[in-house]
This record gives structure tokens, C-alpha cells and sequence, in this order.
């Protein structure tokens, strides 16, 4: 009677522990499909390869803090804005202020592919100081508001060390913690 009872007690428990593992895995299969469905549908609108996208090595960004559209990537790292941009064909970008745009910035070059833009506070634009480096049809830039000149050193290094980011540091920087792609 006891070894029957052992018996049991085996195949409970040996029953028991597959039915977990095998949930554990599930759980796992389903949480990897879901990143991978998030992360496709957050980059959408970004019609190149991923890895042209660069974040800043030093700063961190806050979860949930980035976006990217079919104009580039922006991330919000306190009041640090980082961006990659498109570059349209007259060398600005696509979506940001423009050098040529003299009543509202004053841009300098501070060599070695680095332009200094000191916005103005109009009625269409609020002061800001923002450094950018063109890279191929890429504008790599980093502001702050307001004028800001101690920061440029700063932000000139936001946008030098740079690495593309993995799926899952992607994931992080643009997935915010209410995010759902399906609503089912």
C-alpha cells in the first residue's frame, strides 16, 4: 500500500512539474511574440534599418520616452532632447528647425561636421540650443531649452558616442508601460 501511495505521489508531482514547465515556456513564447509584435509595430514608420538608428551611449533615456515616425527618432532624456533625423535634399532636416530659417536660429559650425543652433524665442519657436552632426542622409542632434552655451560640450558628446541599441534596449526606450498593440 505505502509504495503504491509513493507511486502516486511520484506521477503527481512528476505531472505537476511538466504542466509547470511546459507553462513557463508558453509564457515565454508569448511574451517573446508580443516584443517582437510591440517593437514592429512602434518602428513602423521607419523605413530603414534599424540599426542606422543611434542612441546616446551616456544618457539613459526613461522608459517609454522615444518615438520614432517615418522622420526619424526622438528620445526625451530629462530636458535633453536626442534626435535622428532624416535629411531632405536642401541638407536640412526633414522635420526641425532649419539654418536657413535666419529669424529664428543663428547656426555656427564648430567644426568637424558639428553645427551649433541657437533657436530664438518667436511666436513659431521657443529658445533652445542644439548641436547637430550630419552623417550620410542622417542629422544626428541633441538640445536643450533655452540659451544654453555651458551645455554645448554636453551635447556635442550625446551625439558623438553613440551605439545602435538591441531589440530589447529599443523596446524600452519606445514602449511605455501602458502600451497595447491589441486591445482583444
Amino acid at each position: 500500500m505505502r509504495t503504491t501511495q509513493k507511486w502516486i505521489m511520484a506521477v503527481v508531482a512528476a505531472v505537476l512539474l511538466t504542466c509547470t514547465g511546459l507553462g513557463l515556456v508558453a509564457r515565454h513564447r508569448y511574451h517573446e511574440a508580443k516584443d517582437r509584435r510591440d517593437l514592429l509595430d512602434l518602428t513602423i514608420g521607419w523605413n530603414r534599418p534599424l540599426d542606422e538608428l543611434r542612441v546616446p551611449d551616456e544618457m539613459p533615456a526613461d522608459p517609454g520616452s522615444g518615438e520614432i515616425s517615418a522622420y526619424g527618432l526622438r528620445l526625451s532624456l530629462g530636458i535633453v532632447s536626442y534626435s535622428v533625423l532624416l535629411v531632405a535634399e536642401r541638407g536640412e532636416p526633414l522635420w526641425s528647425v532649419s539654418c536657413g530659417a535666419t529669424a529664428v536660429v543663428v547656426c555656427t559650425d564648430l567644426g568637424d561636421g558639428y553645427t551649433l543652433l541657437t533657436e530664438f524665442d518667436t511666436d513659431n519657436s521657443d529658445p533652445a540650443t542644439i548641436v547637430r552632426r550630419r552623417i550620410g542622409d542622417l542629422m544626428f542632434e541633441a538640445g536643450v531649452p533655452g540659451h544654453r552655451p555651458d551645455l554645448v560640450d554636453r551635447l556635442r558628446g550625446l551625439i558623438t558616442a553613440t551605439h545602435a541599441p538591441d531589440d530589447a534596449e529599443l523596446l524600452r526606450l519606445l514602449r511605455s508601460d501602458y502600451y497595447q498593440t491589441d486591445w482583444s
